[in-house]
């Protein structure tokens, strides 16, 4: 990747950094017994989900 395929994906990056790092903190809560389990697995997907979606759209920018 260029300068300006980073530049011109900045918001799908971003969002697929931080949604892991969510994501990861969640299953850490989780696995530590913190927190609500239902929140804490609700939010879990949701930060998964926004990867997810993140990372599709870098790859279709890859891909073009």
């Amino acid at each position: 990747m260029n300068f300006h395929a980073i530049k011109n994906n900045a918001f799908p990056i971003t969002v697929l950094a931080g949604s892991l790092y969510l994501g990861l903190g969640r299953l850490k809560n989780l696995r530590e017994g913190q927190g609500c389990p239902k929140c804490e697995t609700a939010q879990a997907v949701v930060a998964f989900a926004l990867a997810a979606w993140a990372g599709w759209e870098l790859w279709q920018s890859y891909q073009a």
